[in-house]
């Protein structure tokens, strides 16, 4: 009987990501998820910036730019905004509703974590790992429904 690994990591980060969310509450717990989103846009966008350069694709190039720049201001209106959020939350009632509301947002952020996992090892940017990854997507049928659903593939 082969191990799953990629499930038991799966198992791991989720028992972390209950852990770290209790443990950050709420308010932070969601300020970490829209940074984990917006790196990984900025990444594909840096991605898409660099293969419109080298095609010579100006027009792709400068919406590439500004769409990353709209980001940038977007993220910095909503970390303001979680700022002063994070004031309120660390009233006494309020702080146990927050630390058990950060379970959710810990949750949420293992399973994006892991989305991006899956979708690096289809791809074939884990090295070694990358075919340990699909075998044992392929052949579970927990990971094959959440790879179904996966966006970043």
């Amino acid at each position: 009987m082969n191990i799953n690994l990629t499930l038991v990591l799966g198992i791991l980060l989720l028992l972390i990501g209950v852990q770290a969310g209790y443990k950050k509450g709420l308010v932070k717990g969601i300020r970490d998820v829209i940074a984990l989103i917006a790196t990984v846009l900025t990444l594909s966008l840096i991605l898409m910036l660099t293969s419109s350069f080298r095609a010579g694709e100006v027009r792709n190039t400068i919406f590439t730019l500004i769409i990353m720049a709209i980001l940038g201001a977007v993220y910095g209106v909503v970390k303001f905004a979680l700022r002063s959020m994070k004031r309120i939350s660390n009233l006494p009632i309020i702080k146990f509703a927050d630390s058990i509301l950060g379970i959710l947002v810990g949750i949420v952020w293992v399973f994006i974590l892991y989305l991006v996992i899956i979708a690096l090892g289809y791809k074939g940017h884990l090295g070694v790992f990358s075919n340990v990854v699909v075998e044992n997507v392929e052949s579970s049928v927990i990971l094959s429904v959440i790879n179904k659903f996966n966006i970043f593939i």
